[in-house]
């Protein structure tokens, strides 16, 4: 977990480190709520979201990594910081593809999905939002075993009736969330997905081990580096 510090101004102003703006995916007119608990700890959180960053979901897998190419100390702090905000943009280019996929109808609704379809507990629809899947999602989700797919499933409905309740990630210009679901009692799996509020439409960008989707947004990160 990162440190900052930050001054008060004499009008009670604070200026938030960009950084930290960054990793927290937070955009100009943003509302916090702040609060202390009992031991005197300040907890943060953006107003009708958590904002826990992107990082506490990969966290240990960067420093494995890092540890791997031989980081300690401050190169080691600085690291972490600089892979934090590069995997927070690849989560924006990832919710861009979702976008762009939904324009040019390269989508799946969930309940299409031979593989989810099945475990379905109902027959159609019955919330207020459209659930569909990029087809690239469509794909990688053929591989996985029936225990995983039926968690999904479960996921997928319920984002049917509010997918705003589960854990906002970050996102400047898009609400992208996850949820984690186990297989074989063990929390590897997540679905990653964008909420578009005005159209009533969840798109799924991920659904998959979480070792899997932090490799892709590795890939995603050197891409936008070529």
């Amino acid at each position: 977990m990162e440190t900052y510090r930050v001054k008060v101004s004499t009008t009670g102003g604070v200026a938030l480190p960009l950084e930290l703006q960054d990793v927290l995916g937070l955009v100009p007119n943003d509302t916090l709520e702040l609060r202390v608990d009992t031991q005197g700890v300040l907890l943060v959180r953006a107003e009708g979201h958590s904002v826990g960053p992107l990082v506490d979901f990969f966290e240990d897998l960067i420093l494995q990594d890092l540890r791997c190419d031989g980081c300690a100390g401050d190169v080691l702090k600085n690291r972490i910081l600089e892979q934090k905000i590069q995997l927070s943009h690849s989560m924006d280019r990832l919710a861009q593809e979702g976008h762009r996929a939904q324009r040019h109808r390269q989508t799946v609704p969930w309940r299409e999905s031979p593989e989810l379809r099945k475990f379905a507990l109902a027959e159609e629809e019955n919330g207020a939002y459209q659930v569909i899947m990029t087809a690239r999602v469509e794909r990688e989700i053929r591989g996985l075993p029936a225990q995983a797919l039926k968690a999904a499933a479960a996921v997928l409905e319920s984002l049917e009736w509010d997918p705003t309740v589960f854990k906002r990630l970050r996102g400047p210009y898009y609400e992208t969330y996850r949820v984690a679901f186990p297989e074989r009692g063990r929390d590897d799996y997540r679905v990653i997905y964008t909420v578009f509020g005005a159209e009533n439409l969840v798109t799924v960008l991920n659904i998959g081990k979480r070792s899997n989707l932090y490799e892709h947004l590795k890939t995603l990160a050197r891409t936008a580096q070529n």
